[in-house]
């Protein structure tokens, strides 16, 4: 972040569990993946002889081919566009970021969020409405290990709930416990925002331990 922009590089590279929400999360903003099958980058990859492999049934498991020589085999590789996979470069794959820049108070000025507390040390709210007061903004950045296992929509509700509501179940399963309110500090919050967030790599990875699962990386804020 810098003042009002916010600055973030797209850069290259489980059981059902119930979820109680006591509220609603929208996605204002995405990101584009870079894959394969994309006609912008199947485009730029075919154009300089590059093979893809798409399959019918999911599109989005596409893999660029290409021959590699530490595995004396082709093999297929996941992005569109990555960095230091020299064979994948010659055929297309390359190591450009997509580089995009939100002028936050515009974004939460369009969509009605609560601003939070500016520069002078006071709150200041887009709206002037309840509901704007209510709403909360945070971002998920993760690696394609989660993204390609679960859909947005999904990981967007769990992280509102460990980063929201985790801590208010919590207290109220202390009350039933206990007869009363525990006090809770910043480190058992964070700690509870971990377990939540284990949960969630644990459902972004297959079903058996056997299986193959990528390697999986997120920042919640």
């Amino acid at each position: 972040r810098a003042r009002d922009n916010l600055h973030y590089i797209s850069a290259p590279r489980s059981p059902d569990v119930q979820l109680h929400l006591r509220g609603t999360v929208d996605i204002y903003h995405q990101n584009t993946k870079h894959k394969a099958n994309f006609p912008e980058e199947r485009t730029r990859i075919e154009g300089r002889g590059g093979r893809i492999h798409i399959p019918p049934k999911h599109p989005d498991g596409s893999r660029v081919i290409a021959y590699n020589a530490l595995h004396k085999e082709t093999v297929g590789l996941a992005m569109s566009r990555s960095i230091g996979d020299w064979e994948w470069t010659a055929v297309g794959v390359i190591p450009d970021p997509d580089v995009v820049v939100l002028d936050l108070k515009e974004f939460w000025s369009e969509h009605d969020l609560s601003l939070g507390d500016d520069r002078d040390g006071k709150t200041s709210i887009a709206g002037d409405n309840d509901d704007a007061k209510k709403k909360r903004a945070f971002v998920v950045l993760g690696s394609d290990g989660l993204f390609d296992a679960r859909k947005a929509e999904f990981v967007a509700s769990h992280m509102a709930y460990g980063l929201f509501e985790y801590q208010i179940d919590r207290d109220e399963e202390d009350r039933v416990a206990d007869g009363g309110i525990k006090d809770d500090d910043e480190s058992a919050f964070s700690k509870r925002l971990i377990e939540v967030g284990k949960k969630l790599v644990k459902m972004a990875s297959p079903l058996k331990e056997g299986w193959y699962r990528d390697d999986i990386t997120y920042i919640a804020k």
